[in-house]
């Protein structure tokens, strides 16, 4: 499922490329991570297809802690696995998710390789919005505020803002309610005067910081395959890769969980599709 909200316009410049300007119609498009979903089952070959899209090249997260009412266990342990996952053989498993390729229609890729990025670090915002109903509009408009006024690293096509909400704080995309509908999505958002704005949003669902790890890692592998999503369930440019039928790469093994091991920790993580073998491939994945 996919449901546009706001508009894309404007979107940085990356070396190689121009980065594509999605249609300003008025709404805007993210995606919305289901774990209800369960697809798991392999769609055939080349299950996932490019689409001409950019794609991250070598994400670095910058964890964003939205008050003082996350969970502690959040606010202690996440830092710690956004700097291994983002450094890992995670990342190294979506290197064939390149885009030095044609997409479908022949349109020529971005020539990007993907490959490990970096950890920017965690910053507690102040939200100059204190509801406890958010829409995604609300999201972008304290992530677009907070980053002009330095309290967050400056945008960039590689820079992925992670945000993490209390329990307290539900967000709604269109019709659709956190942890009701899904538990967490990714989005690029673009003022028409500025370059885009990467984000990931996960909402606190319950369910320990398994729950935790588990959506961050998917939702962090889609956002680096699929930097730029659109609307509905028929794919198009700008986005990169996606299945036929509207999934990103990181659905297609749902329910599957594998591990992070780094510094002596180990944490659950979701498995990931393997374009090049076709199917979900069990790991156990380490940092560095």
């Amino acid at each position: 499922m996919k449901t546009r909200l706001f508009a894309l316009s404007a979107l940085a410049a990356c070396a190689g490329f121009a980065w594509p300007a999605a249609a300003d119609d008025g709404a805007g498009a993210y995606h919305l991570y289901q774990p209800s979903l369960h697809l798991k089952a392999v769609q055939g070959a080349s299950s996932v297809l490019y689409h001409g899209g950019p794609v991250m090249g070598a994400a670095k997260i910058a964890v964003v802690i939205w008050g003082n009412g996350v969970s502690r266990l959040t606010r202690t342990r996440i830092g710690p696995f956004a700097s291994a996952i983002v450094n890992s053989t995670y990342v190294d498993r979506l290197a064939s998710y390149g885009t030095s390729v044609k997409a479908v229609g022949g349109r020529q890729g971005t020539g990007q390789a993907i490959s490990r990025g970096a950890y920017l670090g965690q910053f507690l915002i102040s939200p100059g919005n204190a509801s406890r109903t958010l829409s995604d509009s609300d999201i972008q408009a304290e992530l677009e505020n907070q980053v002009a006024s330095g309290a967050l690293p400056p945008r960039d096509p590689d820079t992925l803002y992670m945000i993490y909400l209390p329990a307290s704080v539900a967000v709604t995309a269109g019709n659709a309610k956190s942890c009701d509908a899904f538990s967490a999505y990714h989005a690029a958002a673009a003022k028409v005067s500025g370059s885009n704005i990467f984000y990931a949003v996960v909402p606190d669902c319950g369910g320990g910081f398994n729950a935790v790890t588990s959506a961050s890692s998917r939702v962090f592998a889609a956002a680096v395959t699929d930097a730029i999503p659109v609307t509905g369930t028929a794919p198009k440019y700008p986005q990169a890769w996606m299945t036929s039928d509207g999934h990103e790469m990181a659905e297609l093994c749902d329910g599957d969980h594998a591990t992070l091991t780094a510094a002596g920790k180990t944490y659950v993580v979701g498995d990931l599709f393997d374009n090049i073998k076709n199917a979900c491939i069990a790991g156990a994945f380490t940092s560095p």
